[in-house]
């Protein structure tokens, strides 16, 4: 994982390689060490290889607690991270782009 802080409100993590049981804590805890005070979010997932469900419960917690502190954030993801997203949220309640 990375962060990169594009102005003092921006942020954008982005993880590599797979996120399921044995590490998508660490990628939540991760966003939330690292864009505590950010005003915009971007997690950038589109080199991850592999994603579970439990990534997915990793997602839906960071946009919970996004939205309780105001923070606008986007979720780029490749096909990988979308197609369990697409069957996970079919409403669409996660900020997706596909790149």
């Amino acid at each position: 994982m990375s962060t990169e802080w594009i102005d003092p409100y921006v942020v954008r993590i982005t993880a590599r390689g797979e996120v399921d049981a044995s590490n998508a804590a660490q990628l939540r805890e991760y966003v939330f060490r690292y864009a505590a005070n950010c005003r915009n979010l971007v997690l950038d997932l589109r080199d991850v290889t592999f994603f579970s469900s439990a990534g997915f419960a990793a997602l839906r917690t960071i946009n919970v607690r996004c939205g309780r502190a105001n923070v606008e954030w986007t979720l780029q993801c490749g096909s990988i991270v979308s197609r369990v997203v697409d069957i996970c949220d079919p409403d669409g309640n996660l900020p997706q782009t596909i790149d």
